[in-house]
This record gives structure tokens, sequence and C-alpha cells, in this order.
């Protein structure tokens, strides 16, 4: 049960960090969010660390986080170039339940198999996710292989991300995130300080800014403070339900319609929760 709770409070961080991050961005260029949201979560990662951390960290910790970051780098990357491409109403459940097969199918041959209702949660969460990220209605009747193969690659990067950064362990604590946020930081830097108009420009929306670095950092607090105890199998696609979450304060904060299979992908992720939690 605590498990479950936990993986779907970092759920509900990532994806109101995700609606924070969207909103920032409509000021100023996204890379440039991104830099400043993960500098102004710094002083927030050193209070976790001081308050969980009962040792200095470990090489092999760090390590599995420099990939994590990595990983988590190329799927945004990638999912831009997705954004740009053909096809992007089928890109999206594409992604987002490739991102939620990779940490199960990890877990499953790593770890013990979750029970049966569990495992039913699990299967529930990941057809919640697709129907969550529906945007539309796909135009065409096919879509390009290279779109498609993009979508899965940025599904694969993003999920691949969440079994590095767990892997060392409940030992290691939270040092695997400082790790991922020094890749992160230090490979988006040139990028937004790039791009940094000399003179003039939308000033810096700082509140949806430090909100959205606080909220993402934690929400990868809280998924692996769920791994401590739970099954990767189980807490993958658990916290993969966070785009459900995005589209929520979209309803209530923008007024954005949600679609009748969106409002069943919701029903169908909380309905997934409480099977997991059982």
């Amino acid at each position: 049960m605590i498990t479950t709770l936990l993986a779907a409070v970092a759920a509900l961080g990532w994806g109101a960090a995700d609606y924070c991050g969207a909103r920032a961005s409509r000021d100023v260029p996204a890379a440039r969010v991104v830099f400043l949201s993960q500098v102004v979560s710094l002083p927030v990662v050193a209070v976790w660390l001081a308050a969980t951390a009962g040792h200095g960290p470990e090489p092999a910790a760090l390590v599995w986080g420099f990939g994590a970051g990595a990983l988590g780098l190329l799927g945004l990357v990638l999912l831009y170039r997705t954004l740009a491409a053909e096809g992007i109403v089928l890109v999206a459940p594409v992604t987002a339940v490739t991102a939620a097969v990779v940490p199960l199918v990890v877990g499953l041959a790593l770890q013990t198999a979750p029970g049966p209702l569990a495992l039913c949660g699990v299967v529930c969460a990941l057809v919640s996710v697709v129907l969550v990220s529906q945007a539309g209605r796909i135009r065409r009747a096919t879509v390009a292989t290279r779109t498609l193969l993009l979508a899965l690659a940025t599904g694969g990067a993003l999920g691949l991300q969440l079994v590095f950064i767990s892997h060392p362990g409940p030992d290691a604590g939270l040092w695997p995130l400082v790790g991922a946020r020094a890749v992160s930081i230090l490979c988006v830097a040139p990028g937004a300080l790039r791009g940094r108009p000399k003179t003039g420009g939308a000033p810096v929306p700082w509140l949806p800014v430090a909100l959205a670095g606080t909220l993402d950092t934690a929400g990868f607090a809280f998924y692996l403070f769920a791994m401590d105890e739970g099954l990767l199998s189980v807490v993958g696609p658990v916290v993969s339900l966070y785009p459900a979450v995005t589209v929520v304060l979209a309803l209530i904060l923008d007024g954005e319609r949600v679609s009748p299979t969106q409002a069943f992908g919701l029903c169908l992720g909380a309905g997934a929760l409480l099977m997991v939690a059982l």
C-alpha cells in the first residue's frame, strides 16, 4: 500500500512539473526552462540529501545516475523531434506506453513477479497511459516508419531512465538523482545560455520555473522511495500515469476539454492504482 502511495505521489509530482514547465515555455525557450528549473531545484536536492543520506556518495550510484541523466536528456531531445514529426497523435501514446513497458519488462526479468491482482492493475495502468495520451484523431491511415521508431526510441530512453536511476538500490539514497542532475544541467547549459537574448525578450516566469524544478525533483525522490520496498514491474507503470495529472491540471486551470477517451483513461488509471494497492 505504501509503495503504491509513494509511486502515485511521484506521478503527481512529475505530472504537475510537466504542466508548470509547459506554462513557462510559453514565454521563454524550453531549453532555458529546463536548465533554470533544474538549477533552481539544486537546493531542494540538497535538503533531501541532508534529511535522508546516511553516508557520502558511492561512485557506482553516481555513475548510474549519470546514465539516467543522459537517457533522460536523450528522451527529451527525441520527444521534441517527434513533436515536430507527422503522426503526433500516435506518437504520444506509443511513447508513453513504451516508457511504462520498459521498467515492467526489466522488473519481471530481474525481480519477483507481482501478484495476479497487481499485475492486472499494471496492465490497466498501461492502457490508461495510452488513453490519457490521446489528443485527437489520426488524420492519416498510415504513419511513417521513422516517426514510429522515434516514438519507440523516446519511450525506451525514458523507460530506461527509470531503470538506471533505481538500479543502485535503497542503500544509495538519493545520490543517483545527484548524478542525473549533474549530467542534465551540464548538457543543457550550453544551449540554454547560447539562446539567451542579449537585450529585451520576455522575462523569465520564475514561479512556474521554480515549481517545475521542485516538483520534478520531488517526483524522482518519491520514485526512489517507492523503489526501496516495491517492485520495478509495479512502480514503473504506476509512475508512468503522470500524464493524467497534466491533463487534469490543464482541465482545471486552463479550461481545456477532456475527450471521452481521456476521461475513461483517467478512471481506468484510478482503478489501476486501487488494484495495485490491494
